[in-house]
């Protein structure tokens, strides 16, 4: 049976794209509480996923890496301090990966904050791969007003140099994994996770799964450690940006089992390892 992918992006409340916007107050972490609450869920679900870890959490509480590895998951990076990559240059991102690396040698996957690989942004793909990455999943292929790169491919593939949205048959390059859609009447609706678990319909969803698995393309789905955490802190925020975070969250968790109670999860690293795909250095 095809595998879905299940990701958690490890942030704190304060990193999401609406809330740093706006926040400026005292940052109180909240990881090392909400992430040992996920991870007993997953060990009662018998469900493995690939934690995306904001370097600076790590820092400063380095047990979480291997709380997450002990439980059979598996560690990827998702930036430093979670600034765009639209935000940052070269040698800021080398940089950021060598501190990350320091922590987790072993680290073979990337996302970036707010999905912000575009075709702006496509730098960041050589460095990964120059740095030992073997996969990225940062690509969206919808549009939102936040991300997204509408016209590219809905399965694993190897991005183009010169276009990300385009896929290129030369085996020297990063594994992309897209973020689910669903694609209906010549849409792509965005199903992956985030708001979009929260907003959308929890039936949808699961067809949406379904179709790409018929196709035999995995889901990649991801939830943020803060939207499984019930304390999370109230910010001001336009009436737009406080839907967006803040609807639904407490039936996140109600959602995230019902998926996890119909389909087979894994981690990137094993579905990489499971369907013999290497990637080779350019």
């Amino acid at each position: 049976m095809l595998k879905n992918i299940l990701s958690v992006d490890v942030e704190e409340f304060f990193h999401a794209e609406y809330v740093k916007q706006s926040h400026s107050g005292q940052v109180n972490f909240r990881t090392p509480d909400n992430l040992q609450l996920i991870l007993r869920l997953f060990k009662d679900y018998d469900v493995k996923a690939t934690f995306f870890v904001v370097g600076e959490i790590a820092e400063k509480f380095p047990w979480i890496l291997s709380d997450i590895t002990e439980g059979g998951h598996e560690v990827a990076f998702h930036s430093w301090s979670h600034l765009s990559l639209r935000t940052i240059n070269n040698k800021f991102f080398k940089e950021e990966i060598s501190k990350f690396k320091k922590l987790c040698p072993s680290c073979i996957g990337y996302r970036a904050p707010s999905f912000s690989l575009n075709n702006n942004t496509r730098w960041a793909l050589k460095i990964l791969l120059e740095n030992g990455f073997h996969y990225d999943s940062s690509v969206f292929p919808t549009f939102t007003p936040l991300y997204g790169m509408v016209q590219a491919p809905i399965w694993p593939y190897i991005p183009s140099a010169e276009d990300i949205s385009k896929e290129t048959h030369n085996i020297s390059g990063i594994r992309e994994f897209p973020l689910a859609v669903y694609e209906f009447f010549g849409l792509k609706l965005p199903i992956a996770g985030g708001f979009w678990l929260r907003f959308w319909d929890i039936n949808l969803l699961k067809k949406g799964i379904k179709k790409l698995n018929a196709k035999g393309i995995p889901a990649v789905l991801y939830v943020h450690t803060w939207e499984l955490d019930p304390p999370v802190t109230r910010v001001q925020l336009s009436p737009i940006k406080n839907f967006v975070t803040y609807h639904n969250l407490s039936d996140t968790k109600n959602r995230l089992l019902s998926i996890m109670d119909l389909f087979p999860f894994t981690t990137f690293k094993s579905y990489l390892e499971e369907n013999n795909i290497s990637v080779v250095a350019s």
